[in-house]
């Protein structure tokens, strides 16, 4: 359950092109993955540029750019936030 919780997550967060949604969620996402990391759980990023849209049409007017693929900068600070999360969390 948790495993499909944070793929969902992860890939919500990678494909979102808006900034400020990008803001707020990136350390709740890291730490998700972090702890996913440590319970053994395989979390994959999506592949930038891949043109995946969940549920169709993306809405969001206010961003700038192509918010409908995965940015390879996005899906690098996440990975790299969770490897953080996860050196900064008590053993």
């Amino acid at each position: 359950m948790y495993a499909e919780f944070v793929r969902g997550l992860v890939d919500w967060h990678c494909r979102t092109g808006h900034s400020v949604i990008l803001a707020l969620s990136e350390g709740f996402v890291a730490t998700a993955v972090a702890l996913a990391r440590r319970a053994g759980i395989e979390v994959e990023t999506p592949e930038p540029g891949s043109g995946h849209v969940r549920g169709g049409v993306r809405r969001d007017v206010q961003v700038p750019g192509n918010p409908l693929t995965a940015s390879a900068a996005v899906v690098a600070a996440l990975d790299t936030r969770a490897r953080e999360m996860d050196r900064w969390m008590a053993r």
